[in-house]
């Protein structure tokens, strides 16, 4: 690319970062710093809290910034090679960035995690691979190259995948699926645990629970998300269900399915139906006897 068009991307690429993300020269040890000085590090966090704009894999061997070519895939957004082994990072830029936190729209979170899941199986990328820190695109340490500045759609990216049994579950589940996972299992409880904490401001009690579920439930995977997205998580479904499965709606609820009942039991009875007039008693057989009966033409 021309180098006019690559400051241009660049330009856009910094904008698009956090405030203050995390960064560091050093793996292991992290710190928040103001976006000035955080693209001066080696790693860099690219994606907005709780927001991914960027999707990213992390390839551990020799040619890994042309795995894209060689699987027959889009070019990415850039991508950062080690020069001391030939390992990279390459990204994705989503054209619609979405939330990871928010519970009611958890549909693109599932379908982002099946094309990253599949992505990440074609490029034999890292599933242990956290996401938080990347490659800094920026700086001079890697070999960095900007492939293009399109934006992909999700169902761009999907039309160069095979989506079945994809994000992977159990052991295997990574990057995005880990979301899902949660938000999944921790929603479900969720609808019948919150009616234990129904009192006089019950929030922060219950708010406390969600995220002691959240917490334990993200230890069981090989790499838990960060504290940061664990926290969005459990506060996105502790106010939803706080929201929408209160006492009164509950009432509401029962209030509804008594009043259609009553709707029911209150319809005028036909003097010549056979509801009324009960002929399977004059038989001296009982009402199922009497329809088998009829139903046969037996009667």
């Amino acid at each position: 690319m021309k180098t006019e068009h690559s400051n241009a991307i660049q330009l856009d690429l910094i904008e698009s970062f956090p405030k203050k993300p995390y960064c560091t020269d050093e793996l292991g040890v992290t710190y928040i710093r103001p976006k000035s000085t955080a693209i001066k590090k080696k790693y860099l966090q690219v994606n907005q809290p709780k927001l991914v704009t960027y999707l990213v894999f992390d390839i551990d061997r020799q040619g890994a910034v042309l795995s894209w070519y060689d699987n027959d895939l889009p070019p990415p957004y850039w991508s950062s090679k080690n020069p001391e082994n030939g390992h990279g990072h390459i990204a994705y830029r989503l054209k619609v960035p979405f939330s990871t936190s928010d519970m009611s729209h958890l549909e693109p979170i599932k379908y982002a995690a099946a094309i990253e899941s599949a992505m990440t199986a074609r490029l034999k990328a890292d599933r242990g691979f956290a996401g938080l820190l990347t490659k800094n695109p920026l700086h001079n340490h890697w070999q960095n190259e900007f492939w293009t500045d399109h934006e992909y759609t999700l169902d761009e990216l999907a039309e160069y995948l095979d989506l079945r049994g994809h994000p992977l579950r159990g052991s295997e589940v990574s990057g995005l699926g880990r979301n899902c996972e949660l938000f999944e299992n921790v929603r479900k409880w969720a609808y019948k645990a919150i009616r234990e904490y129904w009192a006089p401001n019950y929030k922060r009690a219950w708010n406390s629970a969600v995220h002691e579920r959240v917490e334990a439930l993200n230890g069981h995977f090989n790499v838990p998300l960060p504290v940061s997205e664990v926290k969005a998580i459990a506060k996105s479904i502790a106010n939803w269900t706080y929201r929408e499965f209160t006492p009164e709606k509950k009432s509401q609820w029962h209030a509804r399915k008594g009043s259609k009942g009553g709707k029911v039991s209150k319809r005028k009875a036909v003097e010549s139906s056979e509801r009324t007039l009960k002929p399977w008693d004059d038989l001296g057989i009982s009402r199922p006897t009497y329809y088998r009966r009829k139903a046969k033409g037996l009667l």
